[in-house]
């Protein structure tokens, strides 16, 4: 694997600039999850507690772990809080993922290095997953970055390929950071490479120093926060690792056709307009499988290569349970790279052609982009947050609560106030975790300064449970949000 050292050029980042900043804080959070992450860095920067996560400001929230908080919770302390400073870590994922790519450009597609940074920046899906708050764009950085060590590593012998290999298991360690286990799948993937094709270096890669800084980066968190609380190990593990896998605990289309339907649409129109070049590029379907498989019958290196990092991962997201569309994004970078080897010597990518196809795509997706970013949506966190300033301007408030659904937690990048859920048995008005009276109205009672929202059908049950408790509801107005017209009442705004 030789490779030519060449810069990268600076049209190649104003080009990823361009595509990551576009209409960056144009859009409103949009609930529940860029809501959630939005929230849990606000929190951890208003309270100063950067170990344990929360979405409140008090249950602790443990899905994932920090290191995405972290980052939002700096961005938010340099910026404000503001879309901006919500969307910048993804953004610069974004732009660090295109970095890397025309670094592994340079061994996997000699000639036009840069050419799988475009693709990748170009593609559909990665465009758009640039500007949403999530953990994705992140993890896929240091997958990345963890994948370009390990190819530098690969191409190398002697004293640097150890430290290219301690340099991959730091980014391990922050990709399993990032998003725990998921992070690692690609790591996987190489191992079986490098177990069937190279078992020399496959010793050399489990290097006893690169597993020190990978165990110290991965878990030292996870170690805290278990010695703390012991019962968050079952939690971790259980909840978080194997029903995720193996059941349909978190109801995210576990049918057994779940995957075609979430991942197949996704992976094929995520990488619009390039598969289609690619495949024009190589004659045609029929013939690209041809020549992949000649490929990978003379154990070309290459392909062999982006085929596991490709495929072992996504046997492994078809077979689990649990399924989301972004949980496919880091695909996209093997995928670039496929698609850019036999684009290097299309006809159709060079001088001038080159040059039209990549402004004539970027404007397309920009103008995407924008669609997006204008699109009303009942989801959207500042739309509601407009509304409720309104009613709100005439009785102060310290809490916002959402009874019997989620809440918008990206209230909190607009509003001052908490917000915060109350779970309800639609016929009692119970708490999930209470089962009297005396403790649900001392629940209520406990909340000052505090206004309801909830569904139009709900409102006369709780204002029964409310008057139970000895209290005068008043109704202060109605918002729109999440397809329902919501009531917005205050207990305390009557007499006891």
């Amino acid at each position: 694997m030789s490779t030519a050292h060449t810069r990268v050029p600076l049209w190649l980042v104003a080009l990823l600039c361009l595509m990551a900043f576009a209409f960056q804080g144009t859009r409103g959070l949009w609930d529940p999850d860029e809501g959630r992450y939005s929230s849990g860095g606000i929190h951890m920067q208003q309270s100063g507690d950067w170990l344990i996560p929360t979405v409140d400001g008090e249950t602790p929230h443990l899905t994932k772990p920090p290191l995405t908080y972290w980052a939002l919770a700096a961005s938010f302390t340099l910026l404000g809080h503001n879309e901006w400073a919500a969307r910048l870590p993804g953004a610069l994922a974004y732009i660090g993922t295109g970095l890397l790519l025309f670094g592994l450009g340079r061994r996997l597609c000699v000639g036009k290095p840069w050419l799988p940074s475009v693709v990748w920046g170009l593609s559909l899906a990665p465009a758009i997953a640039a500007n949403v708050v999530s953990t994705d764009p992140p993890l896929v950085l240091f997958e990345t970055a963890a994948m370009y060590a390990f190819v530098e590593a690969w191409s190398r012998e002697g004293a640097g390929t150890r430290r290219w290999f301690v340099w991959m298991w730091l980014a391990w360690g922050l990709a399993f950071m990032t998003k725990g286990p998921p992070g690692l799948l690609p790591l996987l993937a190489m191992t079986l490479l490098l177990a069937i094709h190279d078992r020399a270096r496959l010793r050399m890669m489990y290097l006893p120093a690169g597993i020190v800084v990978f165990l110290v980066v991965a878990f030292a968190w996870f170690g805290v926060v278990v010695a703390q609380q012991p019962e968050r190990l079952g939690y971790f593990l259980g909840y978080e690792v194997y029903d995720r896998v193996f059941t349909a605990v978190h109801d995210r289309n576990p049918q057994w056709y779940g995957a075609f339907e979430v991942y197949l649409p996704v992976l094929l129109a995520g990488t619009l307009p390039w598969l289609a070049f690619s495949l024009q590029a190589a004659g045609g379907p029929a013939n690209a499988y041809r020549t992949l498989r000649s490929r990978l019958r003379e154990r070309d290196r290459h392909w062999l290569l982006l085929c596991y990092w490709l495929l072992v991962p996504l046997a492994i997201f078809f077979l689990a349970r649990s399924r989301l569309q972004l949980y496919v994004l880091p695909l996209f970078v093997p995928m670039a790279l496929m698609m850019a080897r036999p684009l290097a010597s299309w006809r159709g990518l060079e001088g001038r052609r080159a040059v039209t196809v990549i402004a004539i795509t970027a404007l397309a997706l920009l103008g995407l982009k924008a669609t997006l970013a204008y699109w009303p949506s009942d989801r959207d966190s500042r739309q509601l947050a407009s509304q409720l300033r309104q009613q709100l301007a005439t009785h102060p408030a310290d809490e916002i609560i959402f009874v019997g659904m989620r809440p918008f937690y990206g209230l909190n990048v607009y509003l001052p106030q908490r917000v915060d859920g109350l779970e309800i048995d639609e016929r009692r008005f119970d708490y999930s975790t209470h089962v009297t009276r005396q403790e649900f109205c001392g629940e209520i009672a406990r909340r000052e300064r505090t206004v309801y929202l909830l569904k139009e059908r709900l409102v006369p049950g709780f204002e029964r449970a409310l008057v139970d408790c000895g209290l005068q509801p008043a109704r202060l107005g109605s918002v729109h949000a999440d397809d329902n017209d919501l009531a917005l009442l205050a207990p305390g705004a009557g007499t006891r």
